[in-house]
């Protein structure tokens, strides 16, 4: 019996055009009313959150995960639960691997606004604060420091061949202290060590007395791989990359053609 479903955002039950399928949203509504806990466990901070929720007209639910585990927000008030954050000290020398190369930015998600290091603003860092709607500032690092916010995931920002290179060259050494992902072409996250969306599901499953076996995800990218991991049902989207798709125990449709809604028909609403 599944009692909570975990489901991501981008490529999963946002459409290629950024909406919510009809039928996807049909399908929530319907687990919801079964008594279902709807968690969407998502990279997106509070600001790229709270539009969609309010679009699946689930008021009843009273939790997500934004910034990929950092976050644990109430959806009443959007107030946050609980939040894992990289320490101050450490962040100048996560700045200092922009010297070879300069036209990346360092973009540091804090709880309500956005904080981009480099000498200048990229297209990359630009879009995706466009994207999520989130507020962006182009900032020095000691101005950022005198500001003393938490920073819940610093994420390394630019052109995909550009990111590429620095992330094959710094990710073996930043996975010792972090736990790195590239969830996007354009962005390479470096969260808390031992924070995902799947360690936070757990978490939040646990308080709520959901057993992990109860659980149900659905994911499409490297940063659903400890979600649909620690679900006892992980469900891949058809566009899903190869890796999820080989992890996952099934695989829905894609996420133009509302395998959310197939998934949840097939595995909630059945039983």
């Amino acid at each position: 019996m599944i009692r909570l479903l975990a489901i991501d955002l981008d490529g999963t039950l946002l459409t290629s055009e950024k909406t919510i399928h009809p039928q996807d949203k049909a399908a929530i509504q319907a687990a919801s009313q079964l008594g279902v806990t709807i968690l969407l466990a998502t990279g997106r901070p509070i600001s790229g959150i709270r539009d969609y929720f309010e679009q699946l007209d689930i008021p009843e639910q009273p939790y997500a995960i934004g910034n990929n585990g950092c976050l644990t927000l109430a959806t009443k008030d959007w107030s946050i639960l609980d939040y894992h954050s990289v320490p101050a000290e450490q962040l100048s020398s996560l700045y200092a691997l922009l010297e070879d190369f300069p036209d990346l930015n360092l973009v540091l998600f804090t709880p309500h606004a956005n904080y981009a290091l480099g000498k200048y603003l990229n297209a990359a860092a630009i879009r995706d604060a466009q994207v999520e709607s989130s507020i962006l500032y182009h900032s020095r690092l000691d101005d950022f420091l005198a500001l003393q916010l938490p920073v819940l995931v610093p994420i390394f920002m630019g052109e995909t061949e550009r990111l590429t290179a620095f992330q094959k060259r710094y990710e073996a050494n930043l996975s010792q202290h972090y736990h790195p992902v590239r969830s996007l072409d354009h962005a390479f996250e470096i969260l808390p060590k031992g924070v995902n969306k799947g360690s936070t599901v757990l978490a939040l499953a646990h308080k709520l007395q959901i057993e992990p076996e109860q659980i149900m995800a659905i994911g499409d990218g490297n940063n659903d791989t400890e979600l649909l991991t620690v679900a006892g049902l992980g469900i891949a989207m058809g566009n899903a990359t190869a890796a999820i798709q080989s992890l996952a125990d099934y695989t829905t449709t894609t996420n133009d053609q509302a395998g959310v809604a197939k998934a949840i028909e097939r595995f909630i609403l059945s039983q």
